[in-house]
């Protein structure tokens, strides 16, 4: 069984999204699709999953034409998308969610709950034998990795035939990474398609049995791994299209200069015996103009500590002295007042509201600053917008757009520009958390300069990350976590993924 999508087009109001975009997707086959972020790749397997309509172009399965009106359509057709925003019921269960459209019942009318939790951990078992989850808690309990595997489960429920990975591992620890790429093999040998979005290039290589790369709303390559022995270079020239490829993929993999602080730097992050639920830190400061790279295994406690640097209230004990002020466990309102923001991950969960518009995610932190006496003026609003927009490289139609219909590295520069909207100079302390999840070589490029930029201009930057290359390519010095506390200090002249990977595993070299 194959699945074709011929001439493609989406055109939404301002921008085409696709321009006759033609594939076919294969059983028994990994097909991968890349791109630099805007080139099309989730619009296209929203239109092959029944969340979009296309503008133009038809679908086939088997050969008989298909129309898929809504993605429960798309999945009576065989046709299941795990999303890269993630798609869960927080208030259910793991074993609800996996569930969920497909319950098991008794007498006619009631759900078999018993049964719901057999068939979720039958699922579970054979499709994750090596990853143990609590399936009776509810989902916004869970660890994100874990998340995101139930939302794999509940796709696979529905016995698809076509099954959609948007993004599948961006932010998933090794062991949970190496377990979807083993399934990925055994959904591929069983007769299954499966799609891949990933901006792990190498990953895409390694799965694919061929890759469908596209620039901007256009197909630009189709290879196939039994004809060619693809490279992440030539990934990336062809995403890209720039005529420097190379350089731009060593600058990629190697840091920086290293930059000097100023001897008299002011010292913003000044925190002692600093304590949470699920981490400790003896003690750290962080000077202005200084980049701090925070590495750690999963639950190492590393994002929860840069967390508590915007909200205090998440640790129990310590002291912490935010440019000489003595904040104790000040509210987030508190923080923000002072100067400190927080860029967190799961942007569209945690950063933004996908219905709102651009204009609208971008004034909602600075609002107060572009409305002298509380009165909003929207004119200057509009204004503030448009210069973010373009100082920030935001592909957008319009400050209207609605920030759902923007890739996703588009979507993190907008979750930074809300902190830069008419607050210029204000804030001194900027923590990341997972900067480039999910966005591309390209984007990911533009925020590291953008992170770059905010300490250069005098800020105190944090990043928290599980992409050590990320580290390696922006932060001044390290500090790695283990077992939720601090342990190792790396100065840049040692950095190596290497030493990095020591320090988070414990390793004495």
């Amino acid at each position: 069984m194959s699945i074709v999508l011929e001439n493609i087009t989406k055109q939404w109001p301002g921008t085409l999204a696709l321009d006759g975009v033609s594939i076919e997707v294969v059983e028994g086959r990994v097909h991968g699709i890349v791109g630099e972020n805007g080139a099309g790749k989730t619009t296209l397997v929203s239109i092959l999953s029944g969340a979009v309509q296309p503008t133009a172009g038809t679908l086939s399965m088997a050969g008989q034409s298909v129309a898929f009106e809504n993605p429960a359509a798309a999945v009576a057709n065989g046709v299941s998308l795990v999303s890269q925003e993630g798609s869960l019921v927080p208030h259910l269960t793991g074993a609800e969610n996996i569930c969920l459209g497909f319950e098991p019942v008794k007498s006619r009318f009631f759900i078999n709950r018993r049964e719901v939790q057999r068939q979720a951990e039958t699922l579970a078992k054979h499709w994750f034998p090596d990853t143990a989850i609590e399936l009776n808690r509810k989902v916004d309990e869970l660890a994100y990795a874990d998340q995101k595997v139930i939302e794999i489960l509940r796709a696979l429920h529905s016995r698809p035939k076509v099954l959609i990975l948007d993004e599948p591992t961006a932010t998933l620890p090794a062991k949970e990474k190496q377990s979807l790429w083993t399934l990925i093999r055994q959904l591929s040998d069983a007769g299954m398609a499966v799609v891949l979005i990933s901006h792990f290039l190498q990953e895409v290589i390694d799965l694919c049995d061929e890759i469908t790369v596209l620039q901007d709303g256009r197909k630009v390559s189709h290879l196939s791994a039994e004809h060619h022995q693809v490279t992440e270079r030539q990934l990336i020239d062809l995403m890209l299209n720039r005529g420097q490829a190379s350089e731009q993929h060593r600058s990629l993999n190697s840091a920086p200069t290293e930059r000097t602080l100023a001897d008299d730097a002011e010292i913003v992050v000044d925190v002692r015996s600093w304590q949470g639920a699920r981490f400790h830190m003896d003690g750290l400061t962080v000077r202005s103009g200084e980049i701090l790279g925070l590495i750690g295994l999963t639950g190492s406690g590393h994002f929860e500590f840069a967390q508590s640097l915007f909200e205090p209230r998440l640790a129990g004990e310590g002291h912490y002295r935010f440019k000489g002020r003595d904040v104790g466990r000040a509210s987030v309102r508190d923080m923000k007042r002072y100067g400190a923001a927080l860029i967190p991950d799961h942007r569209m969960i945690n950063a933004m509201i996908g219905d709102w518009t651009v204009r609208e995610n971008m004034s909602m932190a600075g609002i107060q600053e572009a409305s002298p006496l509380g009165i909003v003026h929207a004119g200057r609003e509009r204004t503030e917008t448009r210069r973010l927009i373009k100082r920030l490289n935001i592909k957008t139609s319009s400050t209207e757009t609605k920030v759902v219909e923007l890739s996703g590295g588009n979507k993190q520069k907008v979750s930074v520009a809300k902190w830069q909207f008419a607050s210029e100079g204000k804030y001194k302390l900027f923590v990341f958390l997972e900067p480039t999840e999910g966005v591309d070589v390209g984007a990911k490029r533009e925020i590291h300069d953008l992170i770059t930029s905010l300490a250069e201009k005098g800020a105190a930057v944090i990043v928290a990350s599980s992409d050590l290359l990320e580290i390696a390519h922006v932060a001044d010095r390290v500090v790695a976590f283990r077992n939720g506390r601090d342990a190792d200090q790396i100065a840049r002249c040692d950095f190596s993924e290497a030493v990095f990977i020591n320090a988070i595993a414990g390793v004495t070299q």
